[in-house]
C-alpha cells in the first residue's frame, strides 16, 4: 500500500486526468489543490540549470551532474608546488572536489518541417497507451486552461549519452578523462571545461567512391605488419600521447602502408579520443589515406560515423552551453564585448562541422552499396542520437527503417528513446505516441535487445534493464509537456505509479517511478510556465523521508528531491522572481544536501545571490521610474556574506547598495551588532575604491545617498575603532593611493586630524607624493609659441626602435636632447616609444623626464582631438614603462587616470600590468582579475596581452583556464597563436600531466605556418616525460626533435637528460655520467648547480649511494642552495639526519642563504628521526614576509635570468610549503594541538583562501600525516 503522501500526490494526478475529461475549466494547479504565494513580477534572468542527470535520450542538449572538477589539484608533498595553489576554490586539497560546475544550458531546437507527409512510421502501428488511456488522450484538445506554453529551453533533454545505455555491440572500451584538462567531458558544461584544443579540420572528408568495398576483417596474425602490431597495442594501452605518436609514424616515415594499418590508426585515434576533442587529426589521416589511393572498406565507414557523431554530440552540447553563456550574461547585464565575440565565433566554427550531415550521406551511400548488413548497432543508435539533435524525423525513419530490416540482432532501448526523442524535439506529439507504444509492443514480445522476460536475471542485471524501461517513460512525460499536454504527462505518472511490480524484477508492464521521473514532472510545469505547480510539487516531495540512491532507481515510494530538481526548481524561482520561495529552499537545500547526498555547487550560490541582488536592486525603484529609500543594512550584508564564501566579486550594483546602506546604518549608531567580519570589510573598502559617488547614480537611482566618498567612510570606520591594519597591505596601499590622489592636502589634513592613530599610520605618506601630471606651464618649460614638432628630428630619433645594428634607446635620447636645446621636439608617438623603450630596461629618472617632454608637446597642439589621442597614447605607454620598471603603483595611477576619462588602455598596457604583476601571494589571481578588467571595459586582447595571461595560468597550473584563454584567443579575429602562445600552452598541459593534450598541441605547433622553433617547448616535453610521466624514451625522443629543429639546447635540457638517465628505471649511470661531462665540455652552456643536484639525487636517492653523493658534493667547487637542497634530501632519505649539522655548518660558512626549501627537508627529516624540537626550532628561525607579499629569496637565479643571489645575512622567508611541512611535523609526531595552533597562525598570514584549506585538509583527510612514515 502507497503511503499517504504518494497516495496524496496519486489523488491529485486523477483528478487531474478528471478534469481534463469533464472539461472543469479550472487550471491545473487549481485541480492539483495545491497553493503557493503568487509570483512576483519575473526578472530577466537565464537558468543553467536545465541539464538532465539521467535524461539520457537525445535531445537539445544537456549534460549529466558531476563534471570533473574544473582545477588539477596535483600537489601530494611539502615541496614548491604549493604556493601556486588556486586561490578560488574551496577545497584545494581535494581533487574530487568541484570548486563549480555549471550546467550546460540546452538550446531548444527548432523543428524542421519535412517536405513529404509521412502517412507511415514502417512499423510503429497506430496503437495508443490502452483503450482507455486513448480515449483521455483525445479528449487534451478540450482544455485551453492545461494548454501551456513551453518555453524555448526545456530540462528534458537528454545528454545524447545515457548513464544506463545498454553495452554496444562495439569493442571500443568506455572513455575516461585519464586526468586531462584540455577536453570538454560528456559529463560537463562549458564553463567547467574549456573548447577542445585543436580545431576541427575545415576540409572536405567525405569518401568519393562508397562502392569498391574491401573486407572489413583484421588481417590473418601471420600477415600483421609491424606497424599494424604497434598501432594495435598503442590503442590498447589506451596511451593517446603513445598513438598520436604512431599515426605520426604511418603518415610520415612507413612506407606502402595499406588498408588495414590505416584502419587501426583511425580505430586508435577514435579508442583513446576523449570527449571534447575535435576530429582534426582523425580525418586528417583519413584524408592522407585517400590521397595514397587506398580503397575505404566498412571498417573506414564505421569508424568515420561513430566520430562524426560523437563529435556531433558534443558539438550539440557545446553550442547549448555557449548560447547559455552569452544570453545568461546578456540577461544580467553583464555583456563583455570581446567574450561575446570569441563566443559567437566559437559557435560559428562549431556550426561550420557540419558533422551530422557528413554522417548521414556516408550511412546513406553505406545502405545503397549493400553494406547494412555489416554495420554494428551502435552506428544505429549514434545516428538516431543525432537526429535527435537536429530533430531530423526524415533521416530517423531512415535509420530506423534500415535497423528494423535487420534480423541478426535487436535494438536496445536507448533506440527507442533516441527515436522518441526525434519527435518529441520536432513537437510531434503523435508520432512520439506511436514510438512509445511500440517500444512496450516489442517489450512485450521479447523483441528488444536485454529485455527477455522469459529469464529471470539477477537483480543488477534486472535494475540496469527496468532502468532502460524507465528512461523511455520519463522520455514520454517530456514529449506530453513538450506537446503541451501536460495532463497526458501526469496520466504517464500515474500508470507508473499504479505499477504493482517489484523494483529488482523485469516486468513487461510499467516501471514504477523514480526521484527523475518526479524531476520530469518538475520541470515540465516549469518550462511550461507553471512554476507554482512545480513549486507544489516540489514541496510534497520534500516532505519524504529518504532520497534515492541514484535518479533512476524505481520505488514505491516516491524520493526526496534529487539533484536535478533542485538545479531546475532554483533556476526558475530566481527567473520568475520568487525570492521567498527561493531563498526558503536556498536554505533547505544547504541544510539537506549533505544527507541527502547532494551538491551545492557554486553556481547555486551565485544564482541566489544575482537573483537577490536584482530583488533589492529592483525594490529601489518604482514601476514608474521613481526613486525609492534603499533596503535594509543586514539583507544587504547577508548577500555580501554569500559572496565573500563562495568567493565571487561584488557587482557594481550590490557594491553601491553596500556602501550606501553602511554609511545610512552607520550614520544612526554603532555596528556591532551585525557581526561584520573583516572579509566584509575588505569588500566595503574594496567597493569604495571602484565605486565614485558621481557613478552610483548611473548604476541604481534611489533616494538619499548616504555614501559621500572615501573620506567620510574612513572617518566612519575610524569612530567605529575599526583595526585598519588588520586589512591586507595591498589594499592599504591603495586606499593611500587613492586618498592622495583624490583630495587637496587640505582635506587630506582634515582628516588625519579626525582619525585614530591606526588610520594615520597605515594611511599617511611621509612626503608628498610625485605630482604623475606636472603642468606644462612651469617656468622650466617653454612658452608653447616657443614648441616646435620637428618630423626629421622625429624620425631620426625613431631610428632606434624596434631595432638597430647601432642606435640605442640611450642614443636616440641623446638625439632627443639634442633636438630640445634647439626647441625642437618630436610626435608624441615618438616620445610613446622612448618612454616605453626606458621602462622596459628600468630606468625611471629618463621615463619621467620623458613624461614631462610629453606635456610640452600635448599643450602644443591645437586640434582637440589630436591632442586627446596623443594624450592617450602617452598615459598608454607609461603604464608599460612603470610596470616594466617596478613601480606598480605608478602604472596603475596612469590606468585610472585613462579610464576616468573614459579611455581603455591597450592591450599591451595591460599585457604589461598582468606580465609584471609578481612578487605576491597570489600572482595569477591578481593578474586574472586584470585580463577580466580588461574585457569589460572594451579591450579586445592581443596576441601579447594572450601570451602573458596564458603563461601566468599555465605557472599556476591552471591548465583548463589557460585552454580556454586559447581557445578565445584563437576565435578572436586577427589574433593568431604564436609560438610563445604554445609554448605557454604546452606548459599548462604538461605542469598536470595532460600528455595527450600537450602531445596534440606540440605537433599542432609544429605545423604552423608561421612556427619558429623554440627552447621552451622542447624543453616542456622533455619535463613531462622525465617527471610528470617518466618515460625515457619520449625525453630523447623531444631531445632529437629539438636537435633536428637546429635549436641549441639549454643548461635545463642537459639537466632534464641526467634525470632521464638518473632517475628513471632502468637507471643508467653511465649515460647520466656521459651527459654531465658533455655539459663540463661545452664552452656554451654553463655548468650550473642543478647539474650537480641532479648527480647527486642520482646517487643518492636513487641509487642509494650515500658515500657516492656526498664525495660528488665535496667535488664541487662552490655549491649553490640548490646542491645543498639535494644533499640534505639525500641525508633524509637515507636516514642519516646525524650528518646534517655539519653540512648545514658548510653552508652557512660558505655564504650561501639558506632558502625555505632546505629548512622544508630539514622539518620533514628530524620529524620523521623524532626529533620535532629540532624541526620546530628550523620553523621558528624562518621570517615573515610582509602580508601578502611572497617570499624572496628562495629561488636560485636561473639561466639568462637577470635575478640575484640572496646574501646569506639575508632573512630567509617561510614559503607556504613550510607551512604544511611544519603542519605534516606536528601531525605525524601526535601534535594535533600545536598543528592546529599553527592553521591558526597561517590563517592570520592571510594566505589565499585554497592555500589555507590545502593544509587544512592535511587534517581532514589524513590525521596522522605521512612524516610518521617518511624514510
Amino acid at each position: 500500500m502507497l503511503p499517504k503522501v504518494a497516495n496524496h500526490i496519486l489523488l491529485h494526478t486523477s483528478r487531474a486526468v478528471a478534469a481534463v475529461q469533464n472539461q472543469t475549466g479550472h487550471t491545473l494547479r487549481n485541480v492539483l489543490q495545491l497553493q503557493s504565494s503568487a509570483p512576483s513580477a519575473p526578472t530577466t534572468w537565464t537558468g543553467a540549470g536545465s541539464s538532465s542527470w539521467g535524461s539520457s535520450g537525445a535531445g537539445p542538449g544537456g549534460a549529466k551532474f558531476n563534471a570533473g572538477s574544473r582545477f588539477y589539484n596535483g600537489y601530494t608533498g611539502a615541496g614548491r608546488a604549493v604556493t601556486q595553489a588556486n586561490a578560488s576554490t574551496s577545497h584545494d586539497g581535494n581533487g574530487e572536489q568541484s570548486d563549480e560546475r555549471d550546467e550546460i544550458v540546452p538550446k531548444r531546437v527548432q523543428p524542421r518541417s519535412s517536405k513529404r507527409v509521412i502517412t507511415r512510421r514502417h512499423s510503429l502501428s497506430l496503437g495508443s497507451l490502452s483503450e482507455h488511456e486513448h480515449g483521455q488522450t483525445e479528449s487534451l484538445g478540450v482544455l485551453h486552461t492545461v494548454q501551456l506554453h513551453v518555453r524555448s529551453k526545456h530540462t528534458f533533454t537528454g545528454s545524447g549519452e545515457a548513464l544506463d545505455e545498454p553495452p554496444s555491440d562495439s569493442s571500443r572500451p568506455p572513455l575516461t578523462r585519464r586526468n586531462s584538462t584540455a577536453s570538454l567531458s560528456a559529463s560537463g558544461s562549458i564553463d567547467d571545461l574549456p573548447p577542445s584544443p585543436v580545431p576541427p579540420a575545415p576540409e572536405t572528408f567525405l569518401p568519393s567512391c562508397f562502392t569498391a568495398v574491401q573486407s572489413n576483417t583484421d588481417p590473418a596474425a601471420d600477415d600483421v605488419s609491424e606497424m599494424y602490431q604497434s598501432l594495435r597495442m598503442a590503442a590498447r594501452s589506451g596511451d593517446g600521447a603513445r598513438v598520436i605518436h604512431e599515426v605520426h609514424t604511418l603518415r610520415t616515415t612507413h612506407k606502402n602502408p595499406t588498408v588495414s594499418e590505416y584502419n587501426m590508426a583511425l580505430s586508435a585515434l577514435l579508442d583513446t579520443r576523449r570527449p571534447g576533442e575535435p576530429l582534426s587529426l582523425l580525418l586528417a589521416t583519413y584524408n592522407d589515406m585517400r590521397r595514397r589511393s587506398l580503397r575505404p572498406n566498412v571498417r573506414t565507414y564505421i569508424s568515420l560515423i561513430l566520430a562524426l557523431t560523437e563529435r556531433d554530440c558534443e558539438v550539440h552540447k557545446a553550442i547549448g552551453g555557449l548560447d547559455g553563456r552569452v544570453k545568461r550574461r546578456k540577461l544580467l547585464g553583464r555583456q563583455e564585448v570581446a567574450t561575446d565575440e570569441a563566443d559567437a565565433k566559437r559557435i560559428a566554427q562549431l556550426k561550420a562541422e557540419n558533422n551530422f550531415v557528413s554522417a548521414m550521406s556516408i550511412f546513406d551511400a553505406a545502405m545503397n552499396a549493400g553494406l547494412r548488413v555489416k554495420f554494428p548497432l551502435m552506428v544505429y543508435t549514434n545516428l538516431l542520437r543525432s537526429c535527435a539533435f537536429q530533430a531530423d524525423v526524415d533521416a530517423a525513419i531512415r535509420v530506423f527503417a534500415q535497423l528494423e530490416s535487420r534480423n541478426d540482432f535487436r535494438p536496445g532501448p536507448q533506440v527507442f528513446l533516441n527515436l522518441l526523442s526525434v519527435y518529441a524535439n520536432a513537437n510531434d506529439l503523435q508520432g512520439a505516441k506511436e514510438v512509445f507504444q511500440e517500444f512496450r509492443e516489442a517489450s512485450k514480445a521479447g523483441r528488444i535487445k536485454g529485455i527477455d522476460f522469459s529469464a529471470a536475471p539477477e537483480a543488477a542485471v534486472a535494475s540496469s534493464i527496468t532502468r532502460g524501461q524507465l528512461l523511455v517513460w520519463n522520455k514520454m512525460i517530456e514529449a506530453y509537456f513538450r506537446g503541451g499536454q501536460p495532463a497526458g504527462a501526469l496520466r504517464i505518472l500515474e500508470t507508473m505509479m499504479d505499477s504493482n511490480v517489484n523494483p529488482a524484477e523485469l516486468s513487461p508492464e510499467v516501471p514504477l517511478p523514480s526521484s527523475s521521473t518526479f524531476s520530469s514532472i518538475i520541470a515540465g510545469f516549469c518550462y511550461s510556465g507553471d512554476v507554482i505547480s512545480a513549486l507544489s510539487w516540489f514541496d510534497r516531495l520534500l516532505q519524504q523521508g529518504e532520497a534515492a540512491r541514484h535518479p533512476h532507481e524505481s520505488s514505491h515510494v516516491p524520493p526526496r528531491p534529487d539533484q536535478l530538481a533542485w538545479v531546475v526548481m532554483l533556476d526558475f524561482l530566481a527567473q520568475e522572481g520568487m525570492i521567498a520561495d527561493l531563498n526558503r529552499l536556498y536554505a533547505i537545500f544547504v541544510e539537506c544536501a549533505p544527507r541527502d547526498g547532494l551538491e551545492v555547487r557554486r553556481l547555486d550560490h551565485t544564482l541566489v545571490l544575482e537573483a537577490n541582488v536584482n530583488f533589492l536592486q529592483s525594490g529601489a525603484i518604482e514601476k514608474s521610474g521613481a526613486k525609492k529609500n534603499l533596503p535594509a543594512f543586514k539583507d544587504v550584508l547577508k548577500l555580501v556574506q554569500l559572496a565573500n564564501n563562495v568567493d565571487v566579486s561584488l557587482s557594481k550594483e550590490l557594491a553601491v547598495l553596500y556602501l550606501n546602506t553602511y554609511m545610512s546604518t552607520c550614520n544612526r549608531g554603532d555596528m556591532s551588532q551585525y557581526g561584520i567580519g573583516l572579509r566584509e570589510y575588505e569588500s566595503l573598502l574594496s567597493s569604495a575604491l571602484t565605486i565614485l559617488p558621481s557613478d552610483i547614480e548611473q548604476i541604481i537611482k534611489v533616494k538619499n545617498y548616504a555614501y559621500k566618498g572615501l573620506i567620510p567612510l574612513l572617518t566612519a570606520l575610524s569612530k567605529q575603532n575599526f583595526q585598519l591594519s588588520k586589512l591586507k597591505a595591498s589594499l592599504i596601499s591603495n586606499l593611500s593611493h587613492a586618498l592622495y590622489a583624490s583630495y587637496s592636502k587640505e582635506q587630506r589634513d582634515e582628516f588625519f586630524g579626525k582619525v585614530s592613530s591606526d588610520f594615520r599610520t597605515a594611511l599617511e605618506k611621509p612626503g608628498e607624493s610625485r605630482n604623475l601630471s606636472p603642468s606644462p606651464v612651469m617656468q622650466m618649460y617653454p612658452s608653447v609659441k616657443d614648441v616646435f614638432v620637428d618630423g626629421t628630428l622625429s624620425r631620426h630619433v625613431d631610428e632606434w626602435f624596434p631595432s638597430h645594428p647601432t642606435v640605442t634607446v640611450h642614443e636616440a635620447y641623446r638625439r632627443l636632447q639634442d633636438g630640445v636645446a634647439n626647441c625642437k621636439y618630436v610626435h608624441p608617438s615618438t616620445l610613446g616609444r622612448l618612454i616605453s623603450g626606458f621602462g622596459r630596461i628600468g630606468d625611471l629618472d629618463k621615463v619621467h623626464s620623458l613624461y614631462d617632454n610629453a606635456q610640452i608637446v600635448l599643450s602644443s597642439i591645437d586640434n582637440k582631438q589630436w591632442q586627446s589621442q596623443a594624450w592617450f597614447q602617452i598615459e598608454d605607454q607609461m603604464i608599460v614603462a612603470c610596470a616594466h620598471a617596478g613601480d606598480m603603483e605608478a602604472a596603475f595611477q596612469h590606468r585610472d587616470r585613462i579610464t576616468s576619462h573614459g579611455g581603455i588602455p591597450s592591450p599591451d598596457a595591460y599585457g604589461s600590468l598582468i606580465e609584471c604583476v609578481k612578487d605576491t601571494t597570489d600572482d595569477t589571481s591578481n593578474a586574472m582579475a586584470l585580463f577580466n578588467d580588461a574585457q569589460m571595459i572594451g579591450c579586445t586582447p592581443n596576441v601579447y596581452l594572450y601570451n602573458t595571461i596564458i603563461s601566468k595560468l599555465a605557472k599556476a597550473r591552471k591548465a583548463d583556464f589557460a585552454l580556454e584563454l586559447f581557445q578565445q584567443m584563437k576565435a578572436t579575429p586577427g589574433v593568431r597563436p604564436s609560438s610563445i602562445t604554445y609554448g605557454a600552452i604546452i606548459a599548462a598541459c604538461a605542469r598536470v600531466g595532460d600528455a595527450q593534450s600537450a602531445e596534440h598541441l606540440f605537433l599542432e605547433m609544429s605545423s604552423q605556418p608561421n612556427f619558429k622553433p623554440r627552447i621552451p617547448p622542447y624543453n616542456m616535453m622533455m619535463q613531462l616525460y622525465a617527471h610528470t610521466k617518466p618515460d625515457r624514451e619520449r625525453v630523447l625522443h623531444y631531445y632529437d626533435q629539438l636537435l633536428r629543429a637546429g635549436v641549441k639546447p639549454s643548461a635545463h635540457t642537459y639537466k632534464l637528460l641526467i634525470d632521464a638517465y638518473g632517475t628513471i628505471e632502468p637507471v643508467d649511470v653511465g649515460a647520466m655520467e656521459g651527459v654531465f661531462k658533455l655539459v663540463q665540455d661545452n664552452k656554451s652552456v654553463a655548468l650550473q648547480g642543478s647539474h650537480w643536484a641532479a648527480l647527486i639525487n642520482a646517487y643518492g636517492c636513487v641509487k642509494k649511494d650515500l658515500e657516492k653523493a656526498i664525495s660528488t658534493f665535496d667535488s664541487i667547487p662552490a655549491p649553490d642552495a640548490v646542491v645543498y637542497e639535494s644533499l640534505i634530501n639525500v641525508l633524509v632519505t637515507n636516514k642519516q639526519m646525524a650528518l646534517a649539522p655539519s653540512f648545514m655548518e658548510k653552508l652557512k660558512s660558505s655564504g650561501v642563504h639558506m632558502t625555505a626549501y632546505i629548512a622544508n627537508i630539514l622539518i620533514k627529516g628530524y620529524a620523521a628521526a623524532g626529533d620535532i624540537e629540532e624541526a620546530r626550532r628550523i620553523f621558528e628561525n624562518l621570517a615573515d614576509p610582509p602580508s601578502g607579499v611572497a617570499a624572496s629569496g628562495n629561488h636560485v637565479p636561473h639561466e639568462g635570468s637577470s635575478q640575484r643571489t640572496s646574501p646569506s645575512s639575508s632573512p630567509s622567508y617561510r614559503e607556504p610549503s613550510t607551512w604544511e611541512a611544519m603542519f605534516r611535523a606536528e601531525l605525524g609526531n601526535g601534535y594535533r594541538d600545536r598543528a592546529v595552533a599553527l592553521l591558526e597562525r597561517l590563517q592570520e598570514r592571510q594566505f589565499p583562501a585554497a592555500v589555507f584549506n590545502r593544509i587544512r585538509g592535511i587534517m581532514i583527510d589524513d590525521p596522522v600525516s605521512q612524516v610518521a612514515a617518511s624514510p
